[in-house]
């Protein structure tokens, strides 16, 4: 767990310093990644602090992690080119997703006492089919043809994503399903999912650092 934290803090300064910096290569969408870094910041060392006290946590991930979380990176998806008509439909399906997840939390799974698995679990489909999405156009050019792709901070930002959220929808619906498999297995399954949320947030911050260092790499040897 320290060493997730640490990932998260070390993402998040990256960030800081990428945002600091005056002299730099313009990517839409850095302020949505910083928040959500601040966000997971702020929400892992209070759910850190509770569950080393034994306090049941399930308000603060089901508000930060499912809630917040997924609306600012649909957000994220949705401030990237795309027509009308697309962001419409995002529109609309976000509001479908967030108006399920209040009718869950009011009949059938308990907001404070539970995860809400049944809220989560369209919004991390809808978020994989965004990445997927992202990714197919950008791998058929139909966005940063001009960009060597390996410097687009969004490649990586949007594949790490594509992963862990594939991964979080098998786990915890395994959890929900099957809770004795987990319960057997906590430590390996719950150690895993943290290494890809560690590479993620990792990503989230420093990805945008490989341009920046090849850009004022440039700038030296034109001046």
């Amino acid at each position: 767990m320290v060493f997730y934290l640490i990932c998260i803090g070390m993402g998040l300064f990256a960030s800081l310093f990428y945002w600091g910096v005056k002299n730099k290569p313009k990517f839409k969408n850095h302020n949505v990644i910083l928040i959500i870094l601040i966000l997971v910041s702020i929400m892992e060392v209070a759910g850190y602090y509770t569950s080393r006290r034994s306090i049941n946590n399930s308000l603060l991930y089901n508000i930060g992690w499912v809630y917040v979380e997924s609306l600012l990176l649909i957000f994220y998806f949705y401030s990237f080119q795309l027509t009308q008509r697309e962001k419409k439909l995002i529109r609309w399906v976000t509001i479908l997703f967030f108006s399920w997840g209040l009718f869950n939390s009011i009949f059938y799974q308990n907001i404070i006492f539970t995860f809400q698995y049944f809220s989560f679990l369209p919004f991390a489909i809808f978020i994989v089919f965004l990445s997927m999405y992202f990714l197919y156009k950008v791998l058929t050019l139909k966005m940063y043809a001009d960009r060597n792709l390996l410097e687009v901070p969004h490649f990586w930002i949007v594949t790490t994503i594509l992963f862990f959220y594939i991964e979080a929808i098998v786990l915890f619906g395994t959890y929900q399903f099957y809770p004795e498999i987990v319960v057997a297995n906590v430590k390996l399954l719950f150690g895993f999912n943290r290494f890809i949320a560690s590479l993620m947030y990792l990503s989230f911050g420093f990805s945008f650092l490989v341009p920046l260092i090849k850009f004022q790499y440039q700038s030296r040897s034109i001046s």
